[in-house]
């Protein structure tokens, strides 16, 4: 199912932007080294960033994916919900 994903990345320059992608069913939350195998998948990069949407026409963000150099730390979400954060 494809869903409206922001990419956090640590860039100062970085503006989150939000693509349609298929997400994993019952997260939330995501961080580049869960999927390993895409790290290095041009193809996989080719599709998320041919879906980007404008923000200002997206209507909800289902997901978070945090990229290379996110200060968000994997401890705080071994669910990969918010709600494990938000819950504490």
């Amino acid at each position: 199912m494809k869903r409206n994903i922001q990419v956090i990345d640590g860039a100062i320059n970085s503006t989150f932007d939000v693509f349609e992608i298929s997400f994993p069913n019952g997260r939330n939350v995501s961080f580049i080294d869960d999927f390993p195998h895409l790290e290095n998948d041009a193809e996989f990069w080719f599709n998320l960033y041919s879906n980007k949407l404008e923000k200002s026409k997206v209507n909800g963000i289902h997901g978070t994916i945090h990229s290379t150099g996110s200060y968000v730390e994997k401890t705080e979400f071994p669910n990969r919900k918010e709600s494990d954060v938000l819950n504490k």
